[in-house]
């Protein structure tokens, strides 16, 4: 879904509020480019995608997710935020789902504060990256990322395990996406953007840059210097670099609240609709 028809769900956010998300467990480029927290990006994706199994499962244990329905990947429904200038908001997610044509896992819920919860602290979530992170998401997710998903989704659909799914369907296939992205981009590099890169950065005597970088954070032929497409193109493949490490750090007990609180939410939404005669 396009930014402008998706629904944001703050629209007043402090920007020192951002500054503080994306100073929070930075990492940089070779060149000092602030990339934002890459490591809890690629946890916080993986836990996500963890969370829906879940969720899914939970529904098609209810009756509520059928064998016969139509699952489909669509661009995200929501947004917790917007970023600012050259630091984006990126979804942990890698899509929403249609489901019999009704747009937003959300959707499904008819209690309203579990539809709230899995808008807000699940599929609109995201975090304050670089825009070059959230430009290697895109890539990710071009490559697999949202056929993966909902390629699982479809499984509990049919009566799967949430978590041999996620074990043996989703992992494999999202480290799959990233080869493939990662290759993608390797193979289309040009032999100026090939020479340009590896060298080493010249620093002056305050240990920064000596030159200072073009603030040209696109990786299209649009952008003239072949020595600008190729910095931002390493910034791209340290991010897939980053994601081939797919859940290691991921602790267990992470992955255990997240597995719970999807139940928790599914069993409240039976309560509701009970309630309700729904």
């Amino acid at each position: 879904m396009a930014a402008g028809s998706r629904q944001f769900l703050l629209q007043d956010v402090d920007p020192m509020a951002l500054v503080d998300e994306l100073a929070q467990g930075a990492v940089s480029d070779g060149r000092g480019l602030t990339l934002g927290d890459l490591v809890g990006h690629r946890l916080d994706r993986y836990a996500a995608m963890h969370r829906v199994l879940h969720l899914l499962a939970g529904l098609a244990r209810r009756g509520w997710l059928r064998p016969t329905d139509v699952i489909e990947g669509i661009g995200a429904e929501v947004q917790d935020k917007k970023g600012m200038d050259a630091f984006q908001a990126a979804h942990v997610l890698p899509c929403d789902l249609a489901i019999n044509g009704c747009e937003g896992v959300h959707e499904q819920f008819f209690s309203p504060i579990i539809r709230g919860n899995v808008k807000a602290r699940l599929f609109g979530r995201t975090n304050v990256v670089h825009r070059l992170v959230n430009y290697a998401d895109r890539r990710c997710e071009a490559n697999g990322w949202i056929d993966a998903l909902v390629h699982c989704a479809r499984l509990l659909a049919q009566g799967g395990d949430a978590e041999n799914v996620f074990q043996r369907e989703l992992l494999p296939r999202c480290a799959q996406a990233v080869v493939a992205a990662r290759n993608a981009l390797m193979s289309a590099l040009q032999t100026a953007e090939r020479q340009a890169m590896g060298k080493p950065t010249l620093l002056a005597p305050n240990g920064l840059p000596a030159s200072p970088r073009v603030q040209d954070f696109r990786v299209s032929d649009k952008v003239a210097d072949p020595r600008v497409r190729a910095i931002n193109k390493e910034v791209v493949l340290q991010v897939f670099d980053e994601y081939q490490r797919g859940i290691a750090g991921l602790a267990p007990e992470v992955l255990a609240r997240g597995r719970r609180e999807s139940i928790d939410w599914v069993e409240l939404e039976r309560d509701w609709r009970a309630t309700y005669g729904v």
